[in-house]
């Protein structure tokens, strides 16, 4: 009678360990070709499951990155959240999902769930009044045979590549003689010079939120590359708030640029229009960034001043 029990309990128990809720949501629904889209599938499991692997199937999109967020302990269970970013290259509409998530125990797979589906609908980056693509004229008719002509074209070729090569090493060496000339600007000092520019320009004011945002995350993310030693621009919002995490001190400085980052995500993406108030926030956040990495600076020379008079 033992063995029985003992049979049904293990046949039983990958089913105890594997119950749990899969989700799958979108930063947004409604994109413009090659626009990055995050997918968050998130995993409410039982303790006994130590981790998830998502299966990602082929389909009209083409996954550009993934990361999956640390786990987290709840009173029932645990958590866990896969981030998945995606882009489409024509348009239309499109259905994401479903995903196979496979529950692990070890390296043991111990059950597997399926997220639901989502309906995207993809549009082209043209308006009606761009006159970009305009139909081809007609062709003339070109009379005799043109081979000889191949040398002369040959000749015109070289010449013509030849002149671009002397102006790109001429250019190469004015911008190498530039740079061994004059130091480059500590990094909190160019990011506040590009914001004071980036203000001046007032496009908040003129309805240009998309643009707005796009430079100024450029801006600060290139910043953060100088300043913290990591590829910001490549990076997610959610990798750059995890990267700063690991190598900022300062809470006020991450909770900072992760608002700004996380707003930008929503007018670049969801193509919202953020409230005035969420823009005059910005402002004196960056200043903050600035004036505090300004003193770190500052300090740091006057204590390498004192090691050097001692």
């Amino acid at each position: 009678m033992k063995l029985p029990c003992a049979a049904l309990v293990l046949l039983a128990w990958p089913l105890c360990a594997g119950a749990a809720q899969v989700t799958l949501s979108a930063s947004t629904q409604s994109a413009a070709i090659a626009e990055r889209i995050e997918l968050r599938v998130v995993v409410r499991a039982e303790a006994a499951v130590e981790g998830i692997r998502v299966d990602v199937p082929a389909g009209a999109y083409d996954v550009i990155a993934r990361s999956a967020l640390p786990a987290r302990q709840t009173a029932d269970g645990r958590i866990f959240a896969e981030i998945i970013t995606i882009a489409f290259f024509r348009t239309g509409d499109f259905a994401v999902g479903p995903f196979r998530v496979e529950l692990l125990r070890g390296e043991r797979v111990a059950a597997s769930e399926q997220t639901g589906t989502l309906s995207m609908r993809i549009r082209s980056s043209l308006s009606e009044s761009d006159k970009d693509i305009k139909p081809l004229k007609q062709l003339l008719p070109i009379h005799g045979d043109p081979r000889h002509l191949l040398p002369y074209a040959a000749g015109l070729l070289l010449l013509l590549l030849l002149a671009a090569g002397a102006l790109l090493l001429r250019r190469k060496m004015t911008e190498r003689r530039r740079v061994d000339a004059a130091p480059p600007l500590p990094p909190e000092i160019e990011l506040e010079m590009r914001l004071r520019e980036l203000r001046r320009k007032n496009l908040p004011q003129a309805g240009e939120f998309r643009h707005f945002f796009i430079a100024l995350c450029d801006t600060i993310k290139q910043f953060l590359q100088r300043a913290y030693g990591f590829n910001a621009v490549d990076c997610t919002t959610a990798e750059t708030v995890a990267h700063l995490q690991g190598r900022e001190n300062d809470g006020e400085i991450v909770t900072h640029l992760e608002e700004i980052f996380r707003q930008a995500d929503l007018v670049k993406f969801a193509l919202l229009v953020p409230e005035k108030e969420a823009v005059a926030r910005i402002w004196p956040m960056t200043d903050s960034l600035v004036r505090k990495h300004k003193q770190r600076r500052e300090a740091a020379m006057a204590e390498a001043h004192v090691q050097a008079c001692r």
